[in-house]
């Protein structure tokens, strides 16, 4: 009878996986891991590792495992797995773009790898223009690396009947490229309770596993229920690179109403200016008597100062609060918000211009809020705000507008048509 002879354990890399070998010893490092429960299958612990090619792979161990390995599997270690099941991958959002994954078995084995580098070449970051053009397979989750430049307010959102977090994140690559991002649950409060507490540093933002998504034509992306993960300054050897490779134009990071957003219009300048949105003089709106969002083209004649250039709201609801005669014992003026239900000094300053605005067809009033404000000034309201001022005094950085050429999307609902306002 012949004798079957051991083969040599032989590391293979992550690309050289088939279903037919299901005695592959690799070399790997866990670089997501988390608890999934679903009918089919039950609880299981889902992975995603990389090996020193910098490829990765998903990998699962099914309920009745669990208890084998779950000690032996944390996020972050450099492990060598053998004799392990090799199989198709499907589905939507899935983690690689491996066309397998990994299974456990009961025989799998589990060690240290030792050598194993600390860093391993990044092959999985989406370019924004690729994004926001539709460009990737969205069955793919994606890593992205951005500097938050916007970020809106922490709000409760009912999805299936429960509560949950959502916030709205602006990020901008070194072509000056903007995204939005949606963040939900724990990730939602672990970038707004660090960008509110780093408001005069540059964040750079590392996001790994995040979904796109398609909105009217427009593309953003989102994260996951449990595979995201997000990084922030965090010290990964290309974040200096990517540093200095950003526009060098000093950009303030800024904290808007999310109400003033658009999730999935928002994601493109391009889609809304020149794709979605209707063209119209400003004639042509005025006479309309359809409810829409439109793009017109105009020049700022003169801002209102009678109404004021800003307003002074809430840091933590963005919502306009009441000035009060009381102070805090370091002699400074408290002032009251409606959402908070107290007196507090954490106020800042934000946008709201009365723009009139005229073409050869006719002249409105544009009512322009903090975001879209900024856009045009590039300045934000809270450093150009000088208490002391007389309140009828412009900042030169918006008098400077009087006379430019803009272009403006246009919301007119139905109180705009029934009274003529603009």
């Amino acid at each position: 009878m012949a004798m079957v002879r051991a083969k040599k354990n032989i590391v293979s890399y992550v690309r050289e996986l088939k279903p037919r070998k299901d005695t592959s010893r690799i070399e790997v490092r866990i670089v997501r891991s988390w608890r999934n429960y679903n009918k089919e299958s039950g609880n299981t612990i889902e992975m995603v590792v990389v090996d020193k090619e910098g490829t990765r792979i998903h990998a699962s161990v099914g309920e009745q495992l669990i208890k084998k390995f779950d000690d032996k599997l944390r996020e972050g270690d450099a492990i060598v797995l053998q004799l392990f099941k090799v199989y198709d991958a499907t589905g939507e959002y899935r983690t690689t773009p491996h066309p397998y994954k990994i299974g456990f078995f009961h025989t799998t084995f589990v060690g240290i790898a030792d050598d194993f580098p600390t860093a391993v070449p990044e092959k999985y970051f989406a370019d924004f223009s690729d994004i926001l053009g539709g460009n990737l397979d969205h069955s793919c989750l994606v890593d992205v690396v951005g500097q938050i430049v916007n970020f809106g307010s922490l709000e409760n959102k009912i999805i299936k009947g429960k509560d949950n977090m959502r916030l709205l994140v602006e990020l901008r690559d070194p072509n000056n490229v903007k995204m939005m991002c949606t963040l939900w649950g724990c990730y939602a409060k672990q970038v707004y309770d660090y960008s509110r507490s780093n408001m005069s540093t540059m964040i750079i933002c590392v996001i790994r596993f995040r979904s796109v998504k398609e909105w009217k034509g427009a593309y953003s992306i989102s994260s996951g229920y449990n595979s995201t993960h997000i990084l922030l300054n965090p010290t990964l050897d290309f974040i200096e690179e990517f540093k200095a490779s950003l526009p060098d134009d000093s950009l303030a990071l800024t904290n808007n109403d999310s109400s003033q957003w658009s999730v999935g219009i928002a994601t493109s300048i391009r889609a809304r200016f020149f794709v979605l949105n209707e063209r119209l003089t400003i004639g042509e709106i005025i006479d309309s008597s359809v409810v829409g969002t439109f793009v017109t083209l105009g020049t700022i004649e003169t801002i209102d100062t009678e109404r004021g250039w800003q307003y002074l709201s809430c840091k933590y609801h963005n919502k306009k609060v009441m000035p009060t005669t009381n102070v805090d014992a370091d002699d400074r003026p408290l002032f009251f918000c409606n959402t908070c239900d107290k007196e507090h000094i954490d106020v800042i300053s934000r946008f709201k211009l009365i723009a009139n605005v005229k073409n050869d067809s006719g002249e409105a009033n544009f009512l322009l809020f903090d975001a879209n404000a900024q856009a045009i000034v590039r300045h934000s309201a809270a450093e150009l705000y000088d208490e002391n001022e007389d309140e009828d005094f412009l900042p030169e950085a918006v008098s400077d507008l009087f006379g430019k050429r803009v272009l403006f999307e246009i919301s007119v609902d139905a109180d705009n048509i029934k009274g003529k306002s603009s």
